[in-house]
């Protein structure tokens, strides 16, 4: 891009003096003319600043692009060791700006460093929820698993929730699966997904059992940790209210017909 008019001498002959008390120096390549070390040093010196070849100490700003930082030369690395208080870091917008306002502007608008964090944490981010999903499929091989599912076609891929108000947390959940083999006789294999919220895509894996088994066992893990997390025992969880301490997750049973919640009425009075 290249340099708005006025930018020799300012508006008018008598450009302010923006840049005094400040040293400034560039690293790396700025997009060429007329982004020449001539020119900088000329357009800074008429606003009573100091043009460095150099990379030092009185150094107070050091220009450069985010491609720059994301190599990390050593001028750019040297100015983020010093610290921001030091030496700032901004982009030759901040440069071409603050001289067509005639002022200096904030530093922080104008820094190629807070751009490029915020990419990586973006690429952090992906490369979380890319792991994630990688965990969560391997906690079951699904050609040879599928989720069990009983006589009255209840899956057993149930989820609790909680919401962590002190902490400002929201969202907390497990998915609680209990998977039955596609082979014949079946095994059975409990697990579950722990996330810490509500966009969390990145699940823990709890698994009690090394090796599938059988129903009588992973059905006993599964129910005891639902019991354990809810406080509710997991064949009283439709008859029950939700739990009186915060720190227990909550069970919300999924809608059923009518006719499937009054058979599991008739069969929690029948156990009584």
């Amino acid at each position: 891009m290249t340099p708005r008019k006025g930018y020799q001498t300012g508006r008018g002959n008598d450009p302010k003096p923006i840049f005094r008390d400040l040293v400034i120096a560039v690293s790396g390549f700025l997009g060429g003319e007329p982004w020449t070390d001539v020119n900088i040093a000329r357009w800074v010196s008429l606003r009573q600043g100091t043009f460095s070849q150099q990379m030092n100490a009185s150094v107070t700003h050091l220009v450069c692009s985010e491609a720059e930082v994301k190599s990390g030369s050593p001028r750019v690395q040297e100015a983020l060791r010093r610290g921001c208080k030091s030496c700032k870091v901004v982009t030759r917008d901040w440069l071409e700006d603050s001289m067509h306002a005639d002022r200096r502007l904030p530093e922080v608008q104008f820094s190629p460093v807070k751009v490029v964090r915020k990419e990586r944490k973006k690429e952090l981010h992906k490369l979380q929820v890319m792991k994630g999903n990688l965990l969560a499929e391997r906690a079951v091989n699904t050609n040879l698993y599928h989720d069990y599912q009983d006589g009255t076609y209840f899956k057993y891929t149930v989820t609790i929730t909680r919401d962590d108000e002190v902490n400002g947390v929201f969202g907390e959940r497990y998915i609680l699966l209990l998977q039955e083999s596609n082979a014949k006789p079946h095994l059975y294999w409990f697990f579950a997904k722990f996330y810490k919220s509500k966009t969390n895509t990145h699940a823990h894996i709890y698994r009690p059992s090394t090796i599938p088994g059988s129903f009588e066992r992973e059905f006993r893990y599964f129910k005891s940790f639902f019991e354990k997390k809810t406080g509710v025992p997991w064949d009283e969880r439709l008859v029950r209210t939700g739990p009186a301490d915060k720190n227990l997750f909550r069970y919300t049973s999924p809608v059923s017909s009518p006719s499937f919640f009054h058979f599991v009425q008739g069969s929690w009075a029948m156990m009584q």
